[in-house]
C-alpha cells in the first residue's frame, strides 16, 4: 500500500469510527478515547531488536472523561527511537509524535535496516439538550461548533516510497439526533493550514444534539528514507471544540458536566493571569502565618 493510499485508509477509518461509535439518540452518553503507542525495530542485520509500549484510555459514561487525562510512552533500540504523547478531555485534545531513526547506509553499502513509528489518537463523544433561554420547545434554533487547531508538522511530511511521512488529521462533527440534520468536519495538514473551522447545524428546543471531534498525529522513519532522520508532529497545542447558540442563554452543558461554552474556556492569557493571582495569593498566605 503506498504512503497516499495508507493516509486516504487511515482518514477513512477514523470517520467511520466516530460514525459507527455514535449512541442511540435514546442513549444519552459520552465517551472519551486516548491512544499512544511508540515503536522502533531494527530488521537488519540482527532482526527484532527493538520494542513497542502502547497505552491508552477509554471512559464510557465516566467523570473523568471531562477531565485531562495523559499518556506518555516512549521506545528506543541502538539506531532509533519514537516518542508519543496524548492530553485530552472532551472538549480539547492533544497529541504530539517525533520518530528518529539512523541513515542505513555507508558508501552504498546497507549496514543496518529498520524504522521507528508513533502514533497518537483522541477522539470524544458528548450530547447537549438544547433547552433554556426560556424558549419554548419546538422553537427554530442553531449551534455553531468551532475548531480551533494550532501546531506544526514536519516540512517535508513525506517521501515517495513510503520511507518516511508526519501526518495530523482532524475532525469536528455536529448532529441534530431528532433530525438527523449533521454537519462534518474533516483536516488534513497536507492540505490545509491551522486556524478556526466552524459548522453550523439548524436544530429546535427540545432537541439533542451530537458533539463529536477528534485528532490523530503520526510520524515514520525508516532507514532508508532520505529527506530526513526524523519527522515531528507537535499539535500539543490543543484542537479546542467549543459551541455557541443563535440564542444567548441556550444550553452549552454536555450529559458529562462539560461545558462547551466559550466563555468557559479561559483564553491562554486568562490561565496567565488566574496563574499569576494564585502564586500572589499563596506569598501573602506565607507572609500572613510567618
Amino acid at each position: 500500500m503506498t504512503l497516499q493510499r495508507l493516509s486516504a485508509h487511515l482518514a477513512l477509518s477514523l470517520t467511520c469510527g466516530l460514525a459507527a461509535g455514535l449512541p442511540l439518540p435514546a442513549q444519552a452518553t459520552y465517551q472519551l478515547y486516548g491512544m499512544a503507542r511508540a515503536h522502533a525495530t531494527t530488521t537488519a542485520p540482527v532482526p527484532g531488536l527493538g520494542g513497542t509500549d502502547d497505552l491508552d484510555v477509554n471512559l464510557l459514561n465516566k467523570p473523568g472523561a471531562g477531565q485531562l487525562q495523559a499518556l506518555d510512552t516512549h521506545a528506543s533500540n541502538d539506531h532509533g527511537s519514537a516518542t508519543a504523547r496524548f492530553l485530552g478531555r472532551i472538549g480539547l485534545l492533544k497529541a504530539y509524535a517525533t520518530s528518529d531513526y539512523a541513515y542505513c547506509c555507508i558508501g552504498g553499502t546497507t549496514v543496518h535496516d529498520g524504522y521507528a513509528d508513533a502514533t497518537v489518537q483522541g477522539r470524544f463523544y458528548d450530547e447537549v439538550l438544547v433547552q433554556g433561554a426560556g424558549l419554548a420547545d419546538g422553537t427554530p434554533v442553531s449551534y455553531r461548533l468551532d475548531l480551533r487547531l494550532s501546531g506544526t508538522v514536519t516540512r517535508p511530511n513525506f517521501e515517495s516510497g513510503g520511507r518516511y511521512s508526519a501526518d495530523a488529521l482532524a475532525e469536528a462533527g455536529l448532529r441534530d439526533l431528532s433530525t438527523g440534520a449533521a454537519a462534518n468536519f474533516s483536516w488534513d495538514a497536507r492540505r490545509q493550514d491551522t486556524g478556526v473551522f466552524s459548522l453550523t447545524v439548524q436544530t429546535a428546543v427540545g432537541h439533542r444534539l451530537a458533539i463529536l471531534g477528534m485528532l490523530y498525529a503520526g510520524t515514520y522513519v525508516a532507514a532508508g528514507a532520505l529527506v530526513a532522520r526524523s519527522a515531528e508532529v507537535d499539535f500539543y497545542h490543543s484542537a479546542g471544540y467549543t459551541l455557541a447558540p443563535s440564542v444567548a442563554g441556550l444550553s452549552t452543558l454536555g450529559e458529562s458536566g462539560y461545558d462547551f461554552s466559550a466563555a468557559a474556556v479561559p483564553e491562554p492569557g486568562t490561565w496567565a493571569l488566574l496563574l499569576a493571582g494564585g502564586l500572589l495569593l499563596a506569598l501573602r498566605a506565607r507572609q500572613a502565618r510567618r
